[in-house]
């Protein structure tokens, strides 16, 4: 598969989760504002992402199955966590916080993979260039 047409899914796919592509109610004037003030789509688009912290498929489905819940003040803490590690120059980070570890990749907030306390002991974490405790 061609990188551009990865990319196109991918654009294609985050426009969709974050409702970029749904028609505001009539009489609205959202649509008209925002391209009248002459937003490329990609600030629209950092805009509605923010700094939100995106899970994996693979992380998500080992949160579920290890019954592992993440919420919205996970994520946050997991943003900030992310910041951090970036800002020290680390990408790829093992985050360690209320008994699970995360393997993310701080640059693009991205968790890669999830561990629950049961299974952080004897483990063996490679490839991560620096680790954040909560």
């Amino acid at each position: 598969m061609s990188d551009s047409v990865n990319r196109y899914d991918i654009t294609k796919t985050l426009v969709k989760q974050v409702g970029l592509n749904q028609k505001p109610p009539s009489g609205s004037n959202a649509a008209k504002s925002e391209t009248e003030s002459g937003n490329s789509f990609r600030e629209l688009l950092d805009r509605r992402l923010g700094s939100d912290v995106m899970l994996s498929k693979h992380a998500d489905m080992r949160a579920k199955e290890r019954n592992i819940a993440i919420g919205e003040g996970e994520m946050g803490m997991l943003s900030d966590a992310c910041d951090k590690a970036s800002q020290k120059g680390i990408r790829d980070a093992l985050i360690v916080m209320n008994d699970s570890a995360f393997i993310v990749n701080a640059g693009s907030k991205v968790v890669v993979t999830v561990v629950d306390k049961n299974e952080l002991k004897g483990n063996i974490f490679t490839n991560i260039e620096g680790a954040v405790f909560l």
